[in-house]
């Protein structure tokens, strides 16, 4: 009686919260749902995402739920190996190279649907004539020399004419009809280049060509219809070796680095008229006003030109002002400053001492502007390792992200910007898939006037719904059976601790191999590392940075319980830039083993964990090189994380990103960082130029680790105020118990198994180096969905008759307490 009265006794509330539930407004859900995203709690935002875009108002929310998830527009992908991407001046065609060295290729595809290729030939430097009507570039011949080939973009056949040149670097054409082009030669080094100038369609095959003289100003390459050539020209020694551009309208002046000037109207190589001295000089699409920068007295103006008047002085700025650009039409020009110690970008219209216009206002750096239209900026933040385009709406002062890959975890690195002369189309080269390893890149055209479809958005969210319940299912799972232990253990990481180290290691300044801090960090580590009850030791060596140094990595072990022989090494770089105490990079990384460390002492596991504080990373991996090199034959290592720059926060989100060669170890962190901490987990296919890929050369794909997000977005990298109060101490915390969480699966874990191949029906594999695995989960299935079957074994062979050529199959261990191996063994059918 008492249970029935109180279920009466709750039904008025729970019908209450289902009508509060159905009387959310798509205001209230979108807040809600917002708000989810920013805290990184992915599902319940892309619940309340998907509803909101199949309520009745739901395009007054398409343009925020497209940002907010992706991409507001429409994107192509172009090519997936490509760099230099130019649009011609129409818009009707984009060119953009791949390959390297004898493979180097031109291509020129057509801008509509599917972007079909019109062009595809062996060279480089592809140049667009001003009409966009014909493109030529510079093709290897059978002897070695180069020549000139050229097509007529509206149908024709190439044309080729032989240089007498031994090298040819860059051109551009000039002029419609006759066609001329301006092309620069000259070899590497300290050489000369020359300016070479000739009509295409003349027949009398004479060049008029003019030697660079050291410190000469640039000279102006003019059609006989008035458009002119911008060409590049520098000192003995830095010569630009840049395709030369040129002004739409052909009305001003062109410029080199050091000289601006008018030219003379005598004819085809005229010598540059009155000069002015300046450096970085942007010219309008419409060619009718010139900017530059001039430096003085530690002040630097930003100056213009229009329609050949008057210099006008648009800003005299006491701080460094970089990357100048003007607007189409001539009436803005915009250029980033550094106020203190990021880059911000800045506009102004062209006039004396015009009012400016902050643009930005992010902590990371914000770069490169280029104008779309006299009211529309495209600009970049981060490193550049890292750069993600955004726009901006100069009337209203609204940022708009520009491209990205519609994947909530996966980052991806943005590298080239080329904006169509109409400003509708962006061509963009990046990894969009993450993989930062791989040495090409994908080109994409985002279509500004093409804003994703509602249905490709609803498909978008669905997507990222499934995936990311899928993660959080995973993570679950594979943690249940030490759950207890490991949230127990992450428990007992203290923050307070954590900045202890941290100050510690600021203390000693520049730990950088040349600098005296770097011994006295080393004995520091040493002792901490004991302190904790663990076994340390030097493993010193000497190495050559303007004579020989002593230095030495700082090596801790946790014996294996179970699997001693078997290796997880956890490491990450003390030492710093010699410029700076290096608080981020890497005292952080190196804050947070010792914690994990300190935890872990007193929790052996059944494999061995050793944490290894590395030295001279940032003269050339030279710690990590040494530990894989005296290593590699005396332990046997089953996975590694490398952790490096974890402590600076872009916002009030504590973010890092997983750096990665191994998927499982990928899914182990993720999963790691949302069951045992409050850390926001990105990843990315990353592990070179950082001690991982010293790690990776000797023990190939099993590493995993932390690093920044954005990735090296901190504005401090690498400078002398990367100091302590920029880092975020709590999310280092965070960051430590997702580490002590990774750490404790892996080692308890079985690792991934070796060996595996199929003949016929039979898949067989090497039994699991690890002690007490009872059996082994095999997965197969098609290239489409490899995963789709499941059979479970007992001995290191399956029996599989449904296998087809093509098929993949799939095999990890599982022990006695239900671990399973933390990433599959996998091999394809043939």
């Amino acid at each position: 009686m008492r249970l029935a009265s109180l279920l009466l006794a709750a039904v008025p509330a729970l019908l209450s919260a289902q009508v509060r539930e159905v009387a959310v407004t798509s205001a209230e859900r979108w807040d809600r749902a917002y708000f989810a995203w920013d805290a990184g709690r992915y599902d319940d935002a892309l619940d309340d995402l998907k509803l909101l875009l199949a309520a009745p108002d739901a395009a007054e929310y398409h343009d925020r739920v497209a940002e907010l998830t992706g991409e507001r527009w429409r994107t192509a992908e172009v090519a997936k190996d490509a760099r230099a991407p130019r649009w011609a001046s129409d818009g009707r065609h984009l060119s953009y190279e791949s390959g390297t060295g004898a493979a180097r290729r031109v291509r020129v595809v057509r801008a509509e649907t599917g972007y079909p290729t019109v062009i595809d030939a062996a060279g480089s430097s592809l140049s667009f004539s001003p009409d966009g009507r014909v493109a030529a570039w510079i093709a290897p011949r059978a002897d070695g020399r180069p020549a000139i080939a050229w097509m007529r973009l509206d149908g024709g056949t190439t044309e080729t004419i032989p240089l007498d040149a031994s090298a040819a670097t860059a051109l551009t054409l000039v002029g419609r009809s006759p066609l001329r082009v301006v092309l620069i030669t000259g070899a590497a080094g300290d050489s000369i280049a020359t300016l070479r100038s000739r009509d295409l369609t003349g027949a009398d095959g004479t060049w008029r060509t003019l030697p660079v003289a050291e410190g000469q100003p640039v000279d102006i390459m003019r059609s006989a219809n008035g458009q002119r050539a911008l060409v590049l020209l520098g000192r003995r020694g830095a010569f630009a070796r840049a395709i030369p551009g040129f002004a739409a309208g052909g009305r001003t002046d062109a410029f080199a680095e050091l000289s601006i000037g008018a030219a003379d109207a005598s004819g085809e190589a005229s010598a540059v008229g009155p000069r002015v001295e300046g450096t970085s000089p942007a010219l309008s699409a419409d060619g009718s006003t010139v900017a530059w920068l001039f430096m003085a007295g530690g002040r630097t103006q930003v100056l213009a030109r229009r329609d050949g008047g008057a210099p006008v002085t648009v800003l005299t700025s006491e701080t460094p002002v970089q990357a100048l650009a003007v607007a189409p039409d001539g009436s803005r020009v915009a250029w980033q400053t550094m106020l203190r110690e990021d880059w911000e970008l800045f506009a102004a219209p062209v006039m004396a001492n015009a009012t400016t216009q902050r643009v930005t206002r992010e902590i990371q750096h914000d770069l490169q502007p280029q104008f779309l239209s006299p009211t529309r900026l495209l600009g970049l933040v981060g490193e550049a390792r890292h750069r993600r385009s955004h726009l901006y709406d100069l009337e209203t002062g609204v940022r708009t992200r520009l491209f990205h890959n519609n994947s909530v975890r996966t980052v991806a690195p943005e590298y080239e910007w080329v904006p169509s002369a109409d400003g509708t189309r962006v061509a963009i080269v990046s990894e969009r898939d993450g993989d930062t390893v791989t040495p090409h890149r994908h080109l994409y055209v985002t279509e500004l006037t093409s804003p994703v479809s509602h249905e490709s958005l609803v498909a978008r969210v669905d997507s990222n719904l499934v995936a990311e319940r899928a993660l959080r299912a995973n993570g679950r799972r594979i943690f249940a059976p030490i759950a207890l232990a490991v949230r127990d253990a992450t428990a007992a990481v203290d923050v307070g601790r954590i900045y202890s180290y941290e100050k510690a290691l600021f203390g000693f300044d520049s730990k950088h191999i040349t600098q005296p801090g770097n011994r006295k960090a080393v004995d520091w580590l040493l002792e901490r590392y004991r302190s904790f009850g663990l076994t340390a030791h030097l493993q010193p060596f000497t190495t050559v940075a303007g004579g020989e140094i002593d230095v030495a990595n700082i090596v801790a072990v946790i014996p294996g319980t179970v699997n001693p022989e078997l290796v997880y090494v956890v490491g990450a770089h003390f030492d710093s830039r010699a410029e700076g105490p290096g608080a981020d990079d890497n005292t952080s990384g190196t804050a947070m083993i010792l914690e994990a460390a300190r935890v872990l002492a007193k929790r052996p596991m059944p494999a061995t964990v050793m944490f290894v504080s590395f030295t001279g990373e940032e003269a050339g991996l030279r710690g990590a090189r040494e530990f894989a090199r005296r290593m590699k034959d005396s332990i046997q290592v089953v996975g590694a994380l490398n952790n490096d720059m974890m402590g600076w926060a872009n916002d009030s989100r504590m973010d890092n990103t997983i750096r990665y060669s191994n998927p499982g170890l990928r899914d182990l962190q993720h999963a790691a960082a949302l069951e045992f901490s409050r850390l926001i987990t990105y990843d990315a296919f990353y592990y070179k130029s950082t001690d991982a890929n010293a790690l990776f050369d000797v023990w190939g794909d099993i590493i995993g680790g932390i690093g920044s997000y954005p990735i090296l977005g901190n504005p401090h990298y690498h400078m002398p105020h990367d100091v302590l109060e920029t880092i975020n101490h709590q999310q280092l915390a965070e960051t430590s118990r997702a580490t002590v969480a990774t750490i404790m699966l892996m080692a308890s874990s079985p690792s991934r198994l070796t060996g595996l191949s199929v003949t016929g029906r039979a898949a067989t594999w090497t039994a699991a180096r690890e002690k007490g695995v009872p059996r082994y989960l095999v997965r197969y299935g098609p290239a489409e969905d490899p995963m789709r079957h499941t059979i479970t074994v007992t001995t290191p062979r399956a029996t599989i008759s449904a296998l087809k050529p093509g098929w993949s199959v799939a095999v990890k261990a599982v022990n006695a307490r239900g671990l399973e191996g933390w990433d599959w063994a996998r091999t394809a059918v043939k």
